[in-house]
């Protein structure tokens, strides 16, 4: 392997990192040609970084190694008591073995099947229940957005990624606001007001205040929306995971027709004695890794990296020790990741770490793999899909690029793969640590379609 750099290709690109305002210790690069074995540029690879979202790449890839491309999420649907006429005399239970995948119309097709099947009307209880992983201690926010979707935390049995979708619409010169699921223990307040400026930071402009007042919790918008807005949507976690499952639980059990005479209740203890009535079970992983690396999905992550450690009967279940049994099992494929600290799947965390050099010749190594095409295919084709759909259109290395995005404030960061003119596979990692990380983009581009050009 030649590591020699060309003075030619050290002279462009610090050229182009000295336009950057990035103080030269906050930011790292490593390029190599692996089609050459051949490293084309490294600049602090050996020093430590927060890669944010780039820690997905290492989760969803010891994913495929641990599990299988073919392994499927599944939630039980058990029950205790007599079964007579559709009715059951006893408790109906709902297993989860960490499917962050399961929607509303999942459920819904769960709750359908399981009434055609032969219970409808329960006089009983229905449990809820979560010994898979047990009882998650819950890390702390990134930031001060608690309600958003990415700041949800794991669970073994969650529905719509325990979200609500608010959609915001303009009619009649009003701003209207409309729930999906409805839920009659979600009520909604809009005090909102219109301004004629700009469309671009909808989200920031918009002031929300949760409180819960009895069994009804309720919502407030304030702040602005924007005239040029039209139709906006955003998911929010403003429901614990456990109103929320049971509140839509509840109301497709009655949609469907059925009824139930007892109560919700969620237990992280092992279930026993109880007859398996129904199992659903997720799409193959093959595909949700590509829901977490293109549209860099963070519950899923979370829960791919605790359910590895659960089905290798891993105790206990915390994302630390997960964290652990990912790193070990990818040391054990002789994989030097000795600057690795994960402490969660989707890279949501301060305490993250890896260098460039060990995320290059991890991405090397996964490049090599069995499972490599499922792997490359699931990150983001620059210009074309995923978190990168409307970046680098205009490059000529769009289309050629397959990388995975990360951001935090005060993080940016692109790692994957670069398929050049000369048709020689390159991997590509950049990591800024910095008060100006999330302006440096333009950097990274041109920094891309050197590589891709060269």
């Amino acid at each position: 392997m030649t590591n020699a750099f060309a003075d030619t290709d050290i002279d462009a690109i610090n050229k182009i990192l000295n336009r950057s305002e990035l103080s030269k210790t906050n930011y790292t690069l490593y390029i190599k040609n692996i089609s050459k074995r051949n490293k084309v540029f490294s600049y602090n690879e050996q020093k430590a970084f927060n890669p944010a979202s780039l820690m997905k790449l290492v989760t969803t890839y010891t994913g495929l190694q641990i599990l299988g491309p073919q392994f499927q999420w599944k939630t039980e649907v058990l029950y205790k008591g007599a079964l007579k006429n559709k009715h059951l005399y006893g408790n109906l239970i709902i297993k989860g073995y960490g499917d962050a995948t399961l929607t509303y119309s999942d459920l819904s097709e769960v709750i359908e099947k399981v009434q055609q099947k032969g219970i409808q009307h329960i006089h009983g209880n229905i449990i809820i229940e979560e010994s898979f992983f047990g009882e998650l201690q819950n890390q702390d926010f990134i930031d001060d957005k608690k309600y958003r979707a990415y700041n949800v935390n794991p669970k073994s049995f969650v529905v719509n990624q325990n979200t609500i979708n608010f959609n915001f619409s303009i009619e009649n010169e009003k701003i209207n606001i409309q729930t999906f699921p409805e839920l009659q223990i979600l009520k909604v307040i809009n005090h909102l007001k219109f301004t004629d400026q700009s469309c671009n930071s909808w989200k920031d402009n918009l002031g929300y205040e949760v409180e819960t007042k009895s069994n009804v919790t309720e919502i407030t918008f304030n702040g602005h929306y924007d005239k040029t807005c039209e139709s906006k949507d955003i998911d929010l976690s403003v429901l614990s995971a456990n109103r929320l499952s049971n509140g839509l639980f509840e109301k497709l059990w009655k949609i469907h027709g059925g009824s139930i005479e007892g109560e919700f209740k969620n237990t992280y203890q092992n279930t026993t004695d109880a007859l398996k009535f129904y199992e659903h079970l997720s799409r193959p992983l093959s595909l949700v890794v590509r829901d977490i690396n293109k549209y860099s999905q963070n519950l899923l992550a979370r829960n791919l990296l605790l359910t590895m450690l659960a089905e290798n009967n891993g105790n206990p279940i915390t994302e630390n020790e997960a964290g652990r049994f990912a790193k070990e099992s990818l040391m054990k494929e002789k994989m030097k990741l000795d600057s690795l600290e994960i402490d969660n799947g989707a890279g949501l965390s301060r305490k993250a770490k890896v260098s460039a050099e060990d995320l290059g010749f991890f991405l090397e190594r996964a490049y090599d793999s069995l499972y490599m095409p499922e792997f490359v295919a699931s990150l983001p084709n620059l210009g074309t899909d995923g978190t990168l759909k409307s970046r680098g259109k205009k490059l000529s290395v769009a289309k050629h690029a397959y990388l995975k995005t990360g951001s935090i404030q005060n993080v940016s960061a692109i790692a994957g793969y670069i398929f050049d003119k000369n048709n020689d596979v390159k991997v590509f990692v950049f990591i800024a640590n910095d008060p100006k990380a999330n302006e440096s983009s333009k950097i990274q581009d041109e920094l891309i379609e050197w590589t891709y050009l060269n």
